[in-house]
């Protein structure tokens, strides 16, 4: 079975120019908080913010939920302060915005392989990439197989919507919808986690949670939060249900009673088991074991 990714059901955006929101992030129970020092972060305010996140960086706990940071894309004034700064604090992962090919993501792989090695650092930072265009969504293949620090491909709906035109950011309808449906595709031919796109609906708890359900189904990891009520939810829809662990403990114990028989595909409450389906399950409990629901034996 392929080795598993990180757990990442939840990934919370946090404002990077505001210190109380910073203050506040780490008790939201998130797998991962994004530090925003793009869209969170008015122009006038990128370098104070940056100040902000690096020092927040450096005081954190080095226990509980992932620190990321989004920088600013490549090629704007703010890119290479934004990088040198937040992998310079202790970030374990930096998102890219606006990723558009496998190029961008390498520039960055190389920059950091410059600064680690002038600051002698261990740690190795992660990139999760942001698809939010066309562009990146046609070569969303080639920017997940963009080399070994990339972890992730996340989809940023609502400014791929407003590079199609499109008046109504649906992600569960029509084009948007296919390039979500793209974006997992890619992301499990090379082998790295699809992380699902906002839902802007923060108000509207049963609309985020039909949304994550959708995305869940789709076959994401996990998903993107802007606020921290929606970490609940995104946590609950990608932590495996009781009955679902039943299901899969039942399916595992008649396959290995199959095996013991030298049977390589059965039935099982009418339905054929083979090994696709086998792996499906060992994937439903790995993933309650790192969730914390399901012990190791």
């Amino acid at each position: 079975m392929q080795e598993p990714h990180r757990l990442r059901r939840s990934l919370l955006f946090v404002p990077g120019g505001d210190p109380r929101k910073l203050e506040r992030a780490s008790g939201a129970g998130a797998d991962t908080l994004i530090l925003d020092l793009e869209d969170a972060v008015a122009p006038e305010h990128k370098e104070r913010a940056r100040l902000e996140v690096a020092r927040w960086l450096q005081a954190r706990p080095r226990e509980g939920a992932e620190a990321a940071v989004r920088i600013n894309a490549l090629g704007t004034p703010w890119f290479e302060e934004d990088l040198a700064a937040v992998a310079g604090s202790g970030a374990q992962a930096i998102v890219l915005p606006k990723c558009e090919g496998a190029r961008g993501v390498t520039q960055v792989a190389e920059a950091l392989d410059r600064l680690e090695r002038e600051t002698g650092s261990a740690a190795r930072v992660r990139l999760l990439a942001l698809v939010e265009s066309a562009a990146g969504v046609v070569r969303a293949p080639e920017i997940a197989a963009a080399g070994a620090r990339l972890d992730g491909l996340c989809f940023g709906h609502a400014d791929f919507s407003l590079d199609l035109g499109l008046s109504e950011p649906d992600s569960s309808e029509g084009v948007v919808h296919h390039a979500r449906c793209a974006i997992v595709i890619a992301a499990r031919s090379a082998g790295v986690a699809p992380v699902d796109s906002v839902c802007l609906d923060v108000r509207d708890e049963a609309a985020f949670r039909a949304d994550a359900e959708l995305g869940l189904r789709l076959g994401f990891d996990g998903k993107l939060c802007i606020h921290p009520t929606q970490v609940a939810l995104a946590n609950r829809v990608w932590t495996p249900r009781e009955e679902q662990i039943q299901a899969a403990q039942r399916v595992l114990e008649a396959w290995l009673e199959a095996q013991s028989k030298g049977v390589a595909v059965f039935a099982l409450d009418g339905k054929m088991v083979d090994a696709p389906v086998i792996a499906v399950h060992e994937r439903v409990l790995e993933r309650a074991r790192r969730a914390g629901v399901l012990s190791d034996s």
